[in-house]
């Protein structure tokens, strides 16, 4: 071995052991997600230099060496299995490849394998990397917990108490729990040799429990910081209901908020957090079953069963233990990208000890040993480029934020233009797009006295608003907040523009084909109803929308308006009762139902008596009337040109 392929071996060892050690602690508050968004950019660029340094070795030594694994061909079929869904089944190509968590991570987490598999004499530095990343984890969470960092001149967001690099809790707590096995298991070995060489995985050992029972206790289940979970059940019933949609590739990578609108049982409606959406299932595999199909899932649980089997007695190998308690947590609890992270590490570090320098040697001979190279700087600056445009885009999207909590609204508009330009295909840049031009429209159609051009200026955001919002719907037609997002603007421009209010319906209707037992959805369709003095269809949507959430107190309420709209005043009464009976007694909204009971009672003849509702204990809900329409803000209304229609 030369000088130089020395240096590049170095390198890459060294890439891979700050890699390990910096992805834990890695975030930066200058995206719209300060945190798992940047460490899967991170990763991205890490493995892709590393991938160049491995392309140039190979040129100098005009020989490939790849070490072989029993776990190499399951990881290459894992990675294989969410590139066929994602190409197959998700309607948005771009964003499982550039958000955390999805294809795009699988893959790059693939390639870090392969790196880590054939560079098997850093095993033991990149282990130590890791705990090393993990007591300093441990020690930010102490810090936090005892409130020192509520002394410090810190931003307010890194002032709380459960505030970690990590990310969230529940990510703090799966990757301290592994290291806290790693760091044990190895702290054993090394003190039952020598008592000094095991003090410094003693006290990493000390600091990572610390920091994970100070993060338990603060996470505990019924605190006001429990993690939300999406019930087994019904993680159960969506992953079901998607299988038999698309058995072999489910609804796609990235697509699993569209299955659980589509697919949740409407028992959902029941939990205190049904009206939150998810975006992942209540653990790995279901998920998987959800958004990759069977070929994700068989994939996965084959390479589970080959780990499984590798090792028959798990308690004597630090790793092996470790990457079996990845796997209860990727079996068990929702999953996050540091579990898949330290997953695919671990899962590295145990074949590169099990290859045992088995080594698959190709010679390459003259200049073809430029082709290997060739092929990887291609990759890399493909990646380079779209992955740095995309990673710009989040940079002025989250500046967009910033400026709208400062009412900036010139700077919010011209920088979701630069996002939406440097990345045409995010959902979410389309949608608040939409709704800035919006307002803006609406601030200028505020002013008296509006000249030509300005009229024309606020037919053009208008039309703008309207195509941004249409461009989301097609980005993720199975996306119900897209439709929401599109009926609600055309809601807002009735008495703005000819027509708007058929086309809210349109559009709330495709929401509601799109999230079937939302009672949200249907209050809304309800209220557009109202507002449209329709006071028969808005009952019937409101009935709906009680009808799939019996206990939803502001559904009633809206009911009540819509039967007294149109005199029926045993029936609004009957509702105003169950009203009462869903609320606290001492919540201002129950003095509120409570004087507009009395109203209705007195429009009821003397001999009609209202049923009982026994009182149920409901958590505080705030009643509010089906909303009016805009106020005509522009006369005469705008005529909108016939593509702005849905």
């Amino acid at each position: 071995m030369n000088s130089s392929t020395k240096i590049l071996d170095r390198i890459i060892s060294w890439g891979l052991i700050t890699l390990v050690f910096l992805i834990p602690l890695f975030f930066l508050p200058i995206t719209a997600n300060f945190y798992s968004f940047n460490k899967n950019f991170l990763l991205y660029l890490v493995v892709l230099l590393l991938l160049i340094v491995w392309g140039i070795k190979i040129a100098v030594e005009k020989k490939i060496k790849i070490t072989r694994s029993p776990f190499n061909l399951l990881i290459i079929l894992f990675a294989l299995s969410q590139i066929v869904a994602l190409i197959f089944a998700s309607s948005n190509k771009v964003e499982p490849l550039v958000f955390d968590m999805s294809t795009g991570t699988i893959l790059a987490l693939t390639l870090l394998y392969f790196l880590i598999v054939n560079y098997s004499w850093s095993v033991g530095s990149i282990s130590v990397a890791a705990i090393a990343s993990a007591t300093l984890l441990g020690l930010i969470a102490i810090f936090q917990f005892v409130g020192l960092g509520e002394n410090l001149n810190f931003p307010d967001w890194m002032s709380l108490k459960l505030w970690t690099p990590a990310g969230a809790p529940l990510s703090l707590v799966s990757f301290l729990l592994v290291a806290f096995v790693l760091a044990l298991t190895s702290f054993l070995k090394k003190f039952n040799r020598s008592v000094s060489s095991g003090l410094g995985y003693g006290l990493a050992t000390v600091l990572i429990s610390l920091g994970l029972i100070v993060t338990l206790f603060q996470i505990l289940p019924g605190g006001e910081n429990t993690p939300l979970i999406l019930p087994y059940s019904n993680a159960w019933a969506i992953a079901i209901e998607a299988f038999k949609q698309n058995p072999l590739l489910g609804v796609g990578p990235g697509n699993f908020v569209s299955a659980f609108n589509r697919f949740r049982p409407i028992s959902f409606n029941q939990n205190e957090f049904w009206n939150v959406r998810f975006d992942t299932s209540s653990n790995y595999l279901l998920h998987l079953l959800t958004v990759s199909g069977v070929i994700g899932l068989i994939t996965f649980v084959w390479l589970t069963l080959k780990i499984l089997k590798s090792a028959k007695k798990i308690t004597k190998n630090s790793l092996y233990l470790s990457i079996f308690i990845s796997l209860l947590l990727l079996f068990f609890l929702p999953f996050n990208f540091l579990i898949l992270f330290v997953f695919f590490v671990l899962l590295s570090l145990w074949a590169a000890q099990k290859a045992e320098k088995e080594e698959v040697t190709q010679s390459i001979p003259g200049k073809w040993a430029l082709v290997p190279l060739a092929l990887i700087v291609l990759l890399a600056g493909v990646t380079f480029y779209f992955g740095g445009r995309a990673y710009l885009a989040e940079v002025y999207f989250r500046r967009s934020l910033v400026a709208l909590s400062q009412n900036r609204g010139i700077e919010v508009y011209n920088y979701q233009i630069k996002a939406i330009e440097l990345n045409p295909r995010i959902t979410n840049y389309r949608i608040a797009y939409s709704q800035t031009n919006f307002a803006l429209a609406n601030s200028l159609a505020q002013q008296a006295d509006l000249s030509d051009q300005e009229r024309a200026n606020i037919s053009q955001l208008i039309q703008q608003a309207i195509r941004e919002a249409k461009l989301a719907t097609v980005l993720n037609p199975t996306r119900a907040d897209t439709w929401e997002n599109l009926g609600q603007l055309y809601r807002n421009l009735i008495n703005f523009a000819q027509d708007a209010d058929q086309w809210a319906i349109v559009a709330l209707q495709e929401a509601i084909r799109t999230d079937p037992i939302s009672p949200r959805i249907r209050l809304n369709l309800g209220g557009l109803f109202y507002g449209l003095k329709n006071y028969e269809a808005a009952s019937r949507h409101f009935e709906n929308a009680v009808d799939l959430k019996p206990d939803y107190a502001n559904g009633f309420y809206n009911l009540a308006a819509a039967y007294r709209e149109q005199e029926k005043y045993l029936q609004a009464h009957q509702a105003m009762q169950i009203v009462l009976n869903l609320l606290p007694l001492n919540s201002p909204d129950y003095q509120k139902a409570k004087e507009e009971l009395d109203e209705l009672a007195k429009k009821l003849p003397s001999t009609q008596a209202t049923p009982s509702v026994q009182p149920q204990i409901q958590p505080e809900e705030v009643l509010t009337e089906p909303e009016s329409l805009p106020s005509p803000a522009l006369e005469p209304p705008l005529e909108l040109p016939e593509e702005a229609a849905p």
